[in-house]
């Protein structure tokens, strides 16, 4: 089944992130960015709605959006009910690339997961990290 990313944000974060995407895995396809606010006259209501209408009911979608309960995460909110639909919160580099590298698992709910703690353990505070490593291998 074929499965598409949806990355969408306040501004041009979603861009960005593809545009990151990218210049690591090469040209993306199947992946579609919203960038909110950008332009004063689209109505974000209905820039969500057309993207959804391109992409079939009997196809898979994963919405990647920046900050959870925030307006662009909460106009995707009511496709919760489409069949194949997912919806996580969080946008991050990490993230896309690790759902990306591992697109040949076909349970996407179990994809997601996995993808979640994956980028959870990227997010470090280094000055911590790397002293408590120094300091371990001090031990040693």
């Amino acid at each position: 089944m074929k499965r598409h990313y949806i990355f969408a944000s306040h501004g041009t974060l979603a861009r960005g992130v593809l545009d990151s995407v990218e210049l690591i895995l090469g040209k993306q396809a199947d992946i579609s960015t919203l960038c909110a606010y950008v332009e004063e006259q689209r109505d974000l209501t209905e820039q969500v709605s057309e993207l959804m209408q391109r992409i079939p009911d009997e196809e898979e979608v994963v919405v990647i959006t920046d900050i959870f309960a925030g307006s662009v995460n909460n106009e995707f909110v009511r496709f919760l009910q489409r069949p194949r639909f997912h919806l996580v919160a969080g946008l991050n580099l990490p993230l896309v690339i690790d759902l990306l590298i591992s697109s040949d698992e076909p349970d996407t709910g179990k994809l997601i997961e996995e993808a979640l703690i994956s980028s959870r353990e990227s997010i470090q505070y280094c000055n911590y990290t790397i002293s408590s490593a120094m300091q371990a291998d001090k031990d040693f």
